[in-house]
């Protein structure tokens, strides 16, 4: 059967059905490691993760699918990037970067070390039509005795186990060395390595978790107290954050087998019910709701003697209104100034 080209969709479908197409008809959008599409950008946040990239839902949806490869219109750039050019030369591709100086020509970034490769759960169910999990191989799940048992060509998967790549208009992957210019061309590399397919991954009992520190920062505003946690990537499902009325208890989970675990036990009192939190790509959020509108000398309580502080509201920064862009006062302080 023939597979849809739009892209994001990628189902298989039988000739003259007429189905539902999900897709996005913009083109995708790489800038300084975030990664979105131009027409969805300010529904769909960009993000860093580029398996959190493929999963961005779709944003257009239409009768019908298509094996033609559907034209967009080139995304705007704010600067002038150099020209480049490809040659093919013995079956490989070669690019030549003009306008730039040997000292700003870009370097290759050096492969990383490959992560833990995935085993499949051979005792679990798959759904017909399930895409093995593995960058750079697009086969279906037909059935156990194509794809999972005995060594034929359909359990063969060919993948690729370092990350995809993406630098001044040329991605590839870091463990193979082609490059190619248009992301559909990307999506087509096919693996540099072979082995067997992960449809469903076995779920094994994780080592001691490593204990690591994070940046907090915060600012406050009469009412509340706005909290930064800068941790990356915290997995939400595995994460914990409980407010209780003297302090905030927090437990994260992080990539690589990593753990945040602190209790902060506050200056002042806050409402557990109205505080909130929300977790983001490089920070995890907390608005703390104050009890009274009393200024917070600082985050945690102390029993060292602060002395005679005075502190007004702001709206970012550390503490008071370092880095704020206005400065917010509460009624005692209106009165002063």
């Amino acid at each position: 059967m023939p597979r849809c080209t739009r892209n994001c969709c990628g189902l298989e479908y039988n000739e003259g059905d007429i189905g539902l197409c999900n897709y996005h008809p913009g083109a995708p959008v790489f800038h300084e490691g975030l990664k979105s599409w131009s027409c969805c950008k300010d529904i769909n946040k960009p993000v860093l993760d580029f398996d959190e990239f493929m999963q961005i839902p779709p944003c257009t949806e239409i009768e019908g699918h298509t094996t033609t490869t559907p034209q967009v219109l080139p995304v705007p750039k704010s600067t002038p990037s150099p020209s480049v050019s490809q040659k093919v030369l013995d079956g490989k591709e070669v690019y030549h970067v003009s306008g730039l100086s040997a000292a700003a020509a870009p370097v290759e970034v050096a492969p990383a070390p490959a992560p833990t490769l995935e085993l499949d759960d051979l005792n679990a169910s798959v759904e017909v039509g399930a895409l093995c999990r593995r960058k750079g191989c697009s086969t279906a799940f037909v059935s156990d005795e194509v794809n999972r048992q005995g060594d034929g060509e359909g359990t063969v998967c060919h993948y690729h186990p370092l990350p995809p790549y993406f630098r001044e208009g040329s991605k590839g992957y870091l463990c193979c060395k082609r490059r190619v210019l248009e992301f559909e061309e990307f999506l087509k590399i096919g693996g540099c390595q072979t082995g067997r397919h992960c449809f469903i991954p076995i779920i094994t009992e994780e080592k001691t978790e490593a204990q690591v520190e994070c940046r907090i920062d915060h600012y406050q505003t009469p009412e509340q107290v706005h909290v930064s946690i800068f941790a990356k990537k915290v997995h939400k499902d595995r994460s914990t954050i409980q407010f209780d009325e003297n302090k905030v208890t927090l437990d994260f989970s992080l990539p690589g087998n990593k753990r945040f675990s602190r209790t902060l036990v506050l200056f002042g009192a806050i409402d557990p019910g109205n505080s909130s939190y929300e977790f983001f790509g490089t920070k995890v959020e907390l608005h703390l709701q104050k009890s009274d509108a009393r200024s917070w000398t600082v985050l945690e309580k102390t029993d060292r003697d602060l002395g005679n502080i005075s502190l007004t509201f702001g709206v970012g920064g550390r503490t008071g209104t370092v880095g704020g862009k206005e400065i917010i006062l509460d009624e005692s302080n209106k009165a002063r100034a």
